[in-house]
Formats: structure tokens, C-alpha cells, sequence
């Protein structure tokens, strides 16, 4: 008995899970025919699955929020630039010198594919050894 109330309370919650709805947001860069997530904002919780407008226009606040519409040389609450942040990441993904690269906003619906926001950055990003330098062209 006590064994089937522990496996009808597993699956309610797995069930549960299925039904939440969620939107993530992300920055990424393009090199080499390949979309590397550079940022990740914290997860934005929906009604449904079907609120991609909704979940794209939050992500389009957020991005613009962080970054002031794009600039990689914002500094943060942090006291970093939005590009510093973004390099250090690149170094843990072994990406130790990126250069000319502009950053593009995403979201993302329910473990969907990531759609364009239609954001890019302001200003290309550079890192070198994952520290940010002012692009030379």
C-alpha cells in the first residue's frame, strides 16, 4: 500500500512538471555555422505554452535591461561590463580569444526551438583570454 501512494505521488509530480510552462531567455553568438549560448537569463515562468508573444516580449525587456539595448560596455549592478560577463563565460566554453562578434537575443518556450528577438548588439564583442577589449575592425 504504502508503496503505490509513493508511485501514485511520483507520477503526480512528474504529471505536474509536464504541465508547467516556461520561457528562457539567452545571448548568443554565431561562429562557424554554430549558435553558442553566451548568457542566460533566469527562467520566466507562463500560464501556457502557447504565450510565445508574451515570453518574446519579456525577453526583449530583459536583454534591453541588462545590457541597455545592446551595449557590450553597460556596466552592471556588478560592477562588470555586460561584455566582461560574457567573455568569462566564453573562457569556460573555450572560447579564449572572440573578436568582431555581435551578440543576438533568443527565447525559447517550453523546451521549443530558440526564436530571435529580433536584438543584436550595439557594439561587437571582443575577448581576449577572457577578458574584454575594444574591437579593432
Amino acid at each position: 500500500m504504502k508503496l503505490a501512494i509513493v508511485l501514485l505521488a511520483l507520477v503526480a509530480a512528474v504529471s505536474a512538471q509536464q504541465n508547467e510552462a516556461w520561457c528562457r531567455c539567452g545571448a548568443f553568438i554565431t561562429s562557424d555555422d554554430v549558435e553558442t549560448m553566451v548568457y542566460e537569463f533566469p527562467e520566466i515562468p507562463l500560464t501556457s505554452c502557447e504565450e510565445h508573444n508574451k515570453c518574446k516580449n519579456k525577453c526583449v525587456t530583459e536583454i534591453n535591461e541588462f545590457s541597455h539595448y545592446g551595449d557590450m560596455w553597460e556596466i552592471t549592478p556588478e560592477g562588470k561590463t555586460v561584455g566582461q560577463f560574457i567573455c568569462e563565460t566564453l573562457t569556460g566554453l573555450s572560447y579564449d580569444f572572440v573578436h568582431n562578434h555581435y551578440v543576438y537575443g533568443y527565447y525559447e518556450v517550453c523546451g521549443g526551438p530558440w526564436e530571435y528577438t529580433g536584438q543584436a548588439s550595439t557594439n561587437m564583442l571582443c575577448c581576449d583570454d577572457g577578458f574584454q577589449e575594444h574591437c579593432i575592425e
